[in-house]
């Protein structure tokens, strides 16, 4: 049996949707619901350990969920630096069109936080 990952989410009200992902690349984390990566994006990022996703969420108003995995998790390289769903759409099309950010682009990639890993779906534990 897989081992429960750890979420970063933003709350409001009683919706728990992406931390940073905004737009049409947010997603909700309802209790025990399953939620799918948007197709085309790098997958839902997890942390493996709580003390990562802890410190993460350090200074902001995120909370930590549980999640099961599911599927084959993917370490990457680089992430968008900017959650805005436009500079999104550029980073994936860019993605998509180079298999990676050619050198020289307008698209500044970053480094995932610590002990990320990103998956193509997860059940929401609580």
């Amino acid at each position: 049996m897989r081992r429960a990952k750890y979420k970063a989410v933003r709350v409001m009200g009683h919706r728990r949707f992406s931390a940073y992902a905004c737009g049409i690349y947010s997603l909700d984390y309802l209790k025990n619901s399953i939620v799918r990566a948007r197709k085309g994006t790098l997958g839902i990022a997890v942390f493996g350990r709580k003390i990562d996703a802890e410190k993460f969420c350090q200074g902001t108003n995120f909370e930590i969920i549980r999640v099961l995995p599911i599927g084959r998790g993917e370490n990457v390289k680089a992430i968008s630096n900017s959650q805005s769903d436009y500079m999104l759409d550029i980073f994936y099309r860019f993605l998509e069109r180079f298999h990676g950010i050619p050198r020289g682009s307008d698209i500044i990639p970053m480094k995932p936080p610590r002990g990320t890993m990103f998956y193509p779906a997860v059940r929401v534990i609580d």
